[in-house]
């Protein structure tokens, strides 16, 4: 497993390639990066909620709430927060930081047939997805150096965007009552913040570091939403 130290540096000064990718055993590695993660950001959530929770009224956790469509089809909610979920965040926030023509047309294209998905029903939003994965693919294989001199110069801001933007997006997780509330959320998502800066090293740390990102945010999902389902639904 990585060093502290050796992330810690990196996040300091992330330049891309300057880490020489590890050769690592897959599962065993994405175990141990997940439990040391799981305990230390576990643990400093607790302690950031019970401080919070002394001062004022939180926003309503919604992370975990069950869409009535899905009321009768818990197994298939299970899959789509414990697997389908992390593939496409990884997809979308850790791929493309190996630049690669496939890597940032998945990228995009993922994004693009997620909001598609949201204002258009049917087929269209995989026809979108196809369309914007073969322009993208081949804008990048095209201009394939001239992105590679981009990703080298911009590297530091591509790598702190995208492993922030991990983090905010989990805002929408909450549901506020008062414009108050809305200055914790940066507290709120400590965790998915730090965890996407864990999961970005940890993409360009090892050779197969992003099924390692999959696994660890499976890991991650799977144990949650079990742990919901059980205790809500007394499965």
């Amino acid at each position: 497993m990585f060093e502290p130290s050796e992330f810690f540096q990196f996040l300091q000064r992330p330049q891309y390639n300057v880490v020489e990718r590890k050769e690592t055993h897959l599962l065993g590695t994405a175990i141990k990066i997940y439990l040391v993660t799981f305990l230390f950001l576990g643990l400093g959530n607790i302690i950031i909620i019970t401080i919070l929770q002394a001062f004022l009224t939180l926003p309503i956790d919604e992370t975990l709430e069950v869409p009535a469509s899905l009321n009768e089809h818990l197994f298939t909610y299970f899959i789509l927060v414990a697997i389908i979920a992390p593939i496409l965040e990884e997809v979308i926030f850790r791929l493309s930081l190996i630049i690669e023509p496939v890597n940032i047309a998945l990228s995009i294209s993922t994004v693009c047939a997620l909001i598609s998905h949201k204002l258009f029903s049917g087929i269209f939003p995989i026809i979108f997805f196809l369309l914007i994965f073969i322009l993208i693919y081949k804008i990048v294989l095209a201009n394939k150096s001239d992105f590679i001199t981009f990703w080298n110069r911009n590297f530091k801001y591509i790598f702190y965007f995208l492993s922030i933007m991990f983090g905010l997006v989990h805002v929408s997780n909450y549901k506020f009552a008062g414009s108050i509330q809305y200055l914790v959320a940066p507290l709120l998502i400590f965790p998915q913040l730090a965890l996407g800066f864990i999961l970005s090293f940890t993409r360009l740390y090892y050779k197969e570091g992003f099924l390692i990102c999959i696994i660890i945010h499976c890991l991650m999902n799977l144990i949650t939403v079990s742990v919901f389902l059980l205790h809500n639904y007394h499965l």
